[in-house]
């Protein structure tokens, strides 16, 4: 063999450092184009949970509905986001059989003007009929209980204590609508 082979020039390391930079580029892209912003209209911003609740009753499917001790799921036609939360929310819907919560699905059509910014999202409902949490399942692309607010508010809520989380400061895979 010849010695030549052996050797590592500059331009094997240019061309490796070319391949990085590209890869990272993309990599980067895909990722950032998936992240969006959960409420990029403010719907949520400075909302309080009685005015959000009579919002939320303005939903056919929610009108004249006893909401105590409810998960509400909400989810759109055509958001290629839901598939991600679809472990998240089984997870979150065994929770809830074990704590006496009912579980009402509610889909939401794209032309709705609703006080509900982005699908995927969850509203949890308290015994007295007021917000314990309303937002996404979590941030984040993959919509994983690890990085979720639900299960620390239905923690906190089993062992007594009622949050007023109303959650819009969140990236991650949403469909605005």
């Amino acid at each position: 063999m010849q010695d030549s082979n052996k050797k590592v020039t500059r331009v094997h390391y240019t061309v490796f450092i070319l391949w990085l930079v590209l890869t990272v580029t993309a990599a980067i892209y895909f990722i950032s184009s998936r992240l969006v912003s959960y409420d990029p209209e403010e719907k949520l911003t400075g909302q309080n949970s009685v005015f959000v609740m009579q919002e939320l009753r303005k939903i056919g499917q929610l009108n004249n509905v006893d909401l105590s001790d409810t998960i509400i799921h909400f989810t759109s036609d055509h958001c290629s986001c839901t598939q991600y939360s679809e472990a998240h929310k089984k997870e979150i819907n065994e929770q809830a059989g074990l704590t006496g919560f009912k579980v009402i699905n509610v889909n939401l059509p794209a032309n709705l003007s609703t006080i509900i910014p982005s699908t995927p999202s969850i509203m949890i409902v308290s015994d007295t009929q007021d917000l314990l949490y309303l937002g996404p399942y979590s941030i984040g692309l993959a919509c994983t209980e690890s990085n979720g607010y639900v299960e620390t508010v239905m923690n906190n809520y089993a062992k007594g204590y009622r949050s007023d989380l109303i959650l819009s400061d969140a990236s991650g895979c949403y469909c605005n609508l």
